[in-house]
């Protein structure tokens, strides 16, 4: 079945073939997608988010009789993801920073007793005007357009109208991919905000503190397209915050309208001492001074100062799912973790490989539904040939450089754990462009056909050869036997010791014969 992701904006069909039980689910990235070559704004040119205002379902929370909660269940949010590329298919966020970002997400939320699964196949939309857009309405029609129902939607651009992220109440999130990552915190800020949360410094949006200027006891704030819902003036008049006291006497009334986060004037990133407080020392409206605490990842403080979500912002989450966002979740954890390493079958330990077409196996992780395949010519993988997901244990490579050591990896995944790490280092050679060739018409071939000493010889046989002997023979260039084995193969793929060491150079004759037929080749024996 082929999966189409469309909307009235696509300028470009990007599609991916799900197949049962043997399938490519999305394929090469092309070489331009790499980050060496992408231009976006780097998150330090991005403002922290977009966010604004408080929603009347919080305003209103205290007011309503509590919500029954076991706060050691955990609950099961649905998540879809849409993964934006240029009109062109190139751009996207790379699957390796995707499955990082969701794995630190739920890494993030752990402490609540909230965890993300992918609701749907990931949604992989081509449309620059959505890639990299400059406004909040730009960003309200994509969403529009493609949300799916009775999930979190979250959009991954490059350019979130100038934020690291923002979250439409009725729309879904968007995520910079330079803002996303292991070890970054916006995604589960801007989550934070679908889940009700405010910023704790709410009014200071877009405003610079000063110590040496009074704090004023209310600050106003334009929260258009902000609204819970869309349906709003568009300018919407300005709202009043309160500013929050450090004694916390208004807590339940100012700023985030919640009391454990404590007071918070700084709208911008900042960075924190080894108490992860703020350095920069603030006074409330009556003067009393204080510091800003930086644990909180609804703050603005950098992300290695963040760690935790307050007791009380966890249960005004929990709440939001138990009531508002109910459809969301789902009743039960239906894929559990994966605790073991894929192991790569071949190639290993530098085997030759053809430079087109090469066979990648590996054994099957249990509990994977996905796998993450990377080959690159560098260690660090710092750019990749090979960056494909499949369903399957093996795959088919296409056209990768000549005479070049490669490295490659697997990663295991499914839809509710990304946390599983890359298995073990993997190396592999390819042939020489003359030292390889197409299959036939039976789908044999062999290679390298340039032998160096000691190297082995390659074979990729048909399947009606497996489990017969083949007998395999050596002539020289006069027709006289240099070699006979009768040998069992057992893959369609085998390596064929050739005891060529005493052999002179030249050109010589391959001889393959079993119960199926026979096959004949050149050998080059170079000394």
């Amino acid at each position: 079945m082929t999966h189409v992701y469309l909307s009235s904006h696509v300028k470009q069909i990007y599609f991916f073939q799900i197949l049962p039980m043997s399938r490519i689910l999305l394929f090469l990235l092309p070489f331009l997608s790499s980050p060496l070559f992408a231009q976006e704004p780097s998150k330090e040119s991005l403002k922290p988010c977009g966010t604004l205002g408080v929603s009347d379902w919080l305003r209103d929370y205290r007011f309503r009789s509590p919500v029954f909660d076991r706060s050691e269940d955990t609950l099961w949010v649905a998540l879809q993801p849409h993964l934006l590329g240029k009109d062109s298919g190139t751009g996207r966020i790379t699957y390796e920073k995707f499955l990082n970002s969701f794995c630190q997400l739920n890494e993030d939320f752990a402490a609540s007793n909230i965890q993300f699964y992918f609701k749907n196949e990931w949604d992989l939309l081509n449309e620059t005007d959505w890639y990299a857009h400059s406004t909040i309405p730009k960003g309200i029609e994509m969403m529009l357009t493609n949300n799916v129902p009775d999930a979190l939607n979250t959009y991954f651009v490059a350019d979130p109208a100038g934020n690291c992220g923002y979250n439409l109440p009725y729309g879904g999130v968007a995520i910079g991919h330079n803002c996303a990552g292991a070890g970054s915190h916006t995604w589960s800020h801007e989550v934070g905000h679908a889940l009700s949360l405010p910023h704790p410094f709410i009014g200071w949006e877009g405003k610079t503190y000063s110590f040496n200027v009074p704090t004023p006891a209310t600050l106003t704030y334009d929260y258009t397209y902000f609204h819970d819902t869309l349906e709003t003036q568009v300018p919407a008049p300005l709202d009043t915050a309160l500013v929050e006291l450090i004694n916390g006497s208004n807590c339940a009334q100012a700023a985030d309208l919640i009391c454990d986060s404590k007071p918070d004037f700084l709208s911008y990133r900042w960075d924190c001492d080894v108490q992860n407080l703020s350095t920069t020392k603030q006074k409330d409206p009556l003067g009393a001074e204080f510091f800003s605490d930086g644990t909180l990842f609804m703050s603005y403080a950098l992300d290695h100062c963040q760690s935790r979500f307050s007791p009380e912002e966890i249960g005004i989450m929990r709440a939001t799912l138990l009531t508002e966002k109910a459809n969301w979740v789902a009743p039960a954890m239906l894929e559990q973790a994966i605790n073991e390493q894929p192991v790569a079958i071949e190639p290993i330990q530098d085997q030759i490989v053809p430079d087109s077409g090469a066979l990648f196996t590996w054994k099957s992780v249990p509990n994977a539904k996905r796998y993450l395949v990377q080959a690159s010519r560098f260690a660090n993988f710092s750019f990749k040939q090979i960056d494909v997901i499949t369903t399957d244990t093996f795959l088919t490579a296409g056209l990768l450089t000549p005479s070049l050591k490669y490295y490659w990896r697997i990663r295991p995944f499914n839809d509710w754990h990304t946390c599983a790490p890359f298995g073990e280092l993997s190396t592999f050679h390819t042939a020489s462009l003359s030292e390889s060739s197409e299959p036939d018409a039976d789908g044999f071939r062999y290679y390298p056909y340039l032998l160096s000493v000691g190297m082995p010889l390659m074979l990729e046989l048909p399947d009606a050869w497996l489990d017969h002997v083949v007998q395999c023979s050596v002539f020289d260039a006069a027709g006289r036997l240099m070699w006979q084995s009768n040998v069992g193969l057992l893959s369609s793929k085998s390596s064929l010791e050739i005891p060529s060491i005493h052999w002179p150079s030249g050109i010589y004759r391959l001889l393959l014969s079993s119960v199926p037929g026979v096959k004949w080749g050149t050998l080059l024996v170079k000394r």
